[in-house]
C-alpha cells in the first residue's frame, strides 16, 4: 500500500468514529503521556494543537503547564517550513495554515533553550538519558519499528532531522497503528509511540 492509499483508508477510519469515541480515546492517550518518565522529568515538551481528527491536545497541554512545564507549538510560516514558539496560553494563538490554532508569540530558537533550560535538565533527570527536550508528534499512521505517516508536507520530518536530540513520541489512535507502513529514507522514525 503507498502513501496516498493508507492516508486514505485512515481517514474513513477516523469518520467512523463520533468526536465523543475520540475523545474518549484521546483521554486514555492522554492519561499514559501524563504518567510517562520521560514526559514527566523532560522540562520542555514540543506539542501541537490538535485539529479535530487527532488526538486532542488542549487538556494535556494545560496538565503539562500546571506541572511547570515549558511547552512549545509549531507554527507553519512556509510550504517547507515551521518554527517554534512558546505556548503562553490561547490568548496567544491565531488560527494559521490549514486552519489550525497557532502561536503568535516570538520564534524560539531551541539552541538558546537548551543553554537556558540545562541545569533544569539535569536536576529533574533521574538519570543522563533523560532528554531536555520531549516531542508529542502527530501521524497519519505509525508501524511497531517508529515509522510515521504524516499529512504529506514533510513539516515534521524536515523540522525532527535538524534537532535529533529531541526524544521523539508518536501519538496516534489505536486503529491508526500499523504492522508496517510505507517510508522513505528522509521520514524520521519516532523513538516510540503511544
Amino acid at each position: 500500500m503507498d502513501k496516498k492509499t493508507l492516508r486514505k483508508e485512515i481517514r474513513l477510519l477516523k469518520a467512523q468514529h463520533t468526536t465523543e469515541e475520540l475523545q474518549s480515546l484521546s483521554d486514555e492517550i492522554c492519561r499514559k503521556l501524563l504518567a510517562h518518565p520521560m514526559v514527566r522529568h523532560a522540562p520542555t515538551l514540543l506539542l501541537y494543537w490538535s485539529l479535530p481528527d487527532e488526538v486532542s491536545t488542549p487538556n494535556l497541554i494545560s496538565h503539562l503547564l500546571e506541572m511547570g512545564k515549558t511547552i512549545l507549538l509549531p507554527k507553519v510560516v512556509s510550504d517547507t517550513e515551521m518554527t517554534i514558539h512558546r505556548y503562553e496560553g490561547t490568548a496567544s494563538m491565531e488560527v494559521g495554515s490549514y486552519g489550525i490554532l497557532e502561536p503568535c508569540t516570538p520564534e524560539v530558537r531551541l539552541a538558546t533553550l537548551l543553554q537556558e533550560t540545562a541545569s533544569a535538565c539535569l536536576e529533574n533527570a533521574n538519570n543522563s538519558d533523560t532528554p531536555c527536550i520531549v516531542g508529542i508528534i502527530p501521524g497519519m499512521s505509525f508501524d511497531s519499528n517508529g515509522h510515521r505517516l504524516g499529512r504529506g508536507k514533510g513539516y515534521y520530518d524536515r523540522f525532527l532531522s535538524a534537532h535529533p536530540y529531541i526524544y521523539k513520541i508518536g501519538v496516534c489512535f489505536p486503529f491508526q497503528k500499523k504492522d508496517v507502513i510505507p517510508f522513505d529514507e528522509y521520514d524520521v522514525v519516532m523513538d516510540e509511540i503511544i
